[in-house]
């Protein structure tokens, strides 16, 4: 992967960053953590931009716990029922006078 240098602006401060990927992409990001920046310092009483953006990071986090969760569960589920299809299926073949082949 190539590495880029940009630099963004993330609440108020302008930042030199080196990254992975594209520059496009480097934007974006910086773009999205500015927008959640602004909506805690929009519900916080503190003016402290360090703990404005700890609280940031906290809900990205907890964002992005959640998101795990959903999609192992949704894998979980995804498996249980493929092995139900799969015991419904040996049963069936060890039937007596059952072939083994599907029709």
């Amino acid at each position: 992967m190539t590495t880029v240098r940009a630099t963004v602006e993330i609440f108020g401060q302008r930042l030199g960053l080196r990254a992975d990927g594209d520059e496009a992409r480097v934007q974006e990001i910086a773009r999205f953590v500015d927008l959640r920046m602004r909506e805690v310092a929009d519900r916080s009483s503190s003016v402290d931009t360090v703990k404005i953006a700890v609280l940031t990071a906290l809900n990205i986090a907890d964002e992005l716990f959640q998101e795990r969760e959903t999609d192992q569960d949704s894998r979980q589920k995804r498996l249980e029922k493929q092995a139900k299809r799969l015991t419904t299926k040996i049963e069936e073949a060890m039937k007596p006078g059952t072939t083994g082949k599907e029709n």
